[in-house]
């Protein structure tokens, strides 16, 4: 979702500051000639971020429209975006045509802001365009995700998000539905389904019948994502593909293929492996799931990403508290090695580390090592190492692991409006490389030469001061919440008329009472000022005169 910035129309923190960097550089100078991707890439290799930062747009200029336009197609989106053949167009005109008439009711006029994109076919698709080459570069670890953020990159995730890459998502999403829904049924169903019967048997049968439905309709919706998956393969090159998490991707189509060739074809059917199979698939599923949450607002969580940015931080302490809970494991088997019938649970390394994990969740009972010994020697020694773990791991180490934790998701969660603008630009590749080219081409307009912008500038907007809403004595409070008139807003008291409202009378003049009350106040304030600062240079005088004299 996008982040707490104290303003409206910002998908992350740091937007404003971006766009009013972009604007500035190029204020004042003729734009250059727009480069392709493949001109960029090839003439200005080491320049392609800065570019990017720089003059990857180019502001045209502000003219003002209804808000109720602005702010309604912009929705919970920071910025729209406009796709035309050429850079230069009546841009103006195009995005009134593009907007289209205000509906009725209360309306204002907001002061909006024009660019365009300064790369020719920085939309186009695949390596032609400039998601992948950027994808590619951060995936290579030579890019920061926050390049993703950029205005011109921004605008490129904007157009495409919004034009078709959303609503395939969301088919995608249907047939993931389709799958999880499918798969779950079939473990229900296979419960007290009887191993010995064959397939035409089970087919007999209606619970049977529903069983092999259930398997199929996996399958089905497993379909698109092993296609996407090869795409990708093909697209990035093994070696770009193979991060942890498409690798457990294909783990997960491979037990499902598992899954359903050993139950249709009743091969080992009374063991145990395909239960351990489905067991295992249940979990791969819902932590898929999250592969749809972290590009949309409203469900925005973003699971394994952020186990994997805390797993980079926290990596080496784990191995560290491995390799203790693996000692002490290991020092406790020793130590019962000749008691093993009393203190099974320490007769291996392997039943050693179970225990030691089961006293870390907070299940200790120490009793046992004092009460089975007979040992005098070995009562001690085995309560001191028991109470030594407990305290250590259990309470310390444990507890700094949490607070270490705590700081790496507060970092993350700072950067989530970044985070969520690079999920949606892996979403939109890995789409666009599944799409065939031949279908591209049946949509030219998918895929234009140029991206036009506009955008509301948040600090022209009308905004409620919360930190002065409750006034002190209740005399601001009418001030502070109609606040200045804002540039580009319509003004009633020029004779302008808002769409529906119609004529609004300015506020009145604030009472000369309440005028005196507030300059009595401030000038109180000042006195108190007055009076602390005199205080102050007294103090320092003294100060120096003691110093002096002292030497």
């Amino acid at each position: 979702m996008a982040e707490d910035t104290g303003q409206p129309l910002l998908a992350h923190a740091q937007e404003d500051a971006l766009w009013d960097r972009a604007e500035a550089a190029t204020a004042g100078r003729a734009p250059k000639p727009a480069p392709t991707v493949g001109q960029l890439l090839s003439e200005h290799p080491s320049e392609v971020v800065r570019f990017l930062q720089s003059q990857g747009v180019v502001k045209l200029g502000e003219f003002g429209m209804e808000d109720k336009l602005v702010l309604g197609r912009l929705g919970s989106d920071s910025i729209v975006t406009l796709g035309a053949d050429s850079r230069d167009i009546d841009w103006q005109a195009a995005w009134k045509r593009e907007l289209g008439e205000p509906p009725a009711g209360w309306s204002n006029t907001i002061t909006v802001c024009a660019y365009v994109v300064n790369i020719r076919d920085a939309a186009a698709p695949d390596k032609q365009g400039l998601l992948q080459p950027l994808l590619k570069r951060w995936q290579a670890g030579g890019l920061s995700y926050a390049a993703f953020a950029l205005p011109a990159v921004q605008a490129v995730i904007d157009w495409k998000w919004s034009r078709f890459c959303r609503r395939l998502l969301l088919w995608e999403l249907a047939f993931f539905l389709l799958w999880l829904f499918s798969f779950f049924t079939f473990t229900i169903l296979f419960q007290d389904e009887d191993t010995k019967m064959s397939l035409r048997q089970i087919l007999a049968t209606p619970r049977g019948r529903a069983t092999v439905a259930c398997d199929i309709l996996s399958l089905v919706g497993m379909a698109p994502f092993l296609v996407i998956e090869v795409s990708t393969i093909l697209a990035y090159g093994a070696w770009g593909w193979a991060t942890i998490w498409n690798i457990v991707d294909v783990a997960t189509y491979s037990i499902q293929i598992a899954i359903v060739v050993q139950h249709l074809g009743r091969l080992n059917i009374s063991s145990d492996y395909l239960s351990i199979l489905a067991a295992v698939q249940c979990i791969l599923l819902l932590l898929r799931l999250q592969y749809f949450s972290r590009v949309f607002r409203a469900t925005r969580f973003a699971f394994l990403d952020d186990v994997k940015e805390v797993l980079h931080d926290v990596k080496w302490y784990l191995a560290f508290l491995g390799l203790l809970v693996l000692g002490f494991a290991t020092s406790f088997h020793i130590l019962f090695r000749r008691d093993q019938e009393k203190h099974d649970e320490f007769s291996n390394i392997g039943k050693s580390l179970v225990m030691m994990t089961t006293w870390m969740a907070g299940n200790a009972d120490l009793n046992p090592l004092y009460e089975h010994a007979h040992n005098p020697g070995k009562r001690v020694a085995a309560s001191l190492l028991g109470v030594l773990f407990v305290f250590v791991l259990g309470t310390i180490l444990l507890n700094m692991l949490i607070s270490i934790m705590t700081n790496t998701l507060d970092k993350v969660t700072e950067n989530e409006g970044l985070r969520m603008l690079l999920s949606k630009a892996q979403a939109i590749d890995e789409l666009e490389s599944t799409i065939p080219g031949w279908i591209e081409r049946l949509f030219p307009g998918l895929y234009p030469h140029y991206l036009h912008v506009l955008r509301v500038d948040p600090d022209k907007l009308d905004a409620v001061r919360l930190d002065k809403l409750w006034a002190e004595g209740g005399d601001d409070e009418e001030t502070t919440l109609l606040g200045e008139p804002q540039a580009g807003c319509r003004n009633e008291d020029e004779g302008q008329q808002g769409g529906g409202g119609g004529d609004r009378e300015a506020p009145p003049p604030a009472p000369p009472a309440a005028a005196d009350k507030k300059l009595a106040r401030l000038e109180s304030k000042l006195d108190g000022l007055s009076a602390e600062v005199a205080e102050l240079k007294a103090l320092l005088k003294a100060s120096l005169s003691q110093g002096f004299a002292s030497k």
